[in-house]
């Protein structure tokens, strides 16, 4: 009786385990896409402080006039 009572006990703990081990997975994978969102963000505003220096400093119009 008492092995029974283990094992079965054993074999609840395995599956919360497993649970467990899913929702670890699924949380690393909803950091993954934040990281690459921010990723985004980061070039886009580094983008953007490109533009703003190339239009300040005239790199424009020597780009205008080399193409």
């Amino acid at each position: 009786m008492e092995d029974k009572r283990v094992q079965l006990q054993l074999d609840k703990h395995s599956s919360q385990i497993a649970k467990l081990f899913s929702k670890i997975d699924d949380t690393n994978d909803k950091i993954q896409k934040i990281f690459n969102i921010l990723n985004q963000i980061r070039y886009f505003g580094y983008g953007g402080f490109a533009y703003f220096i190339a239009s300040e400093v005239g790199m424009l119009n020597l780009i205008k006039v080399v193409a």
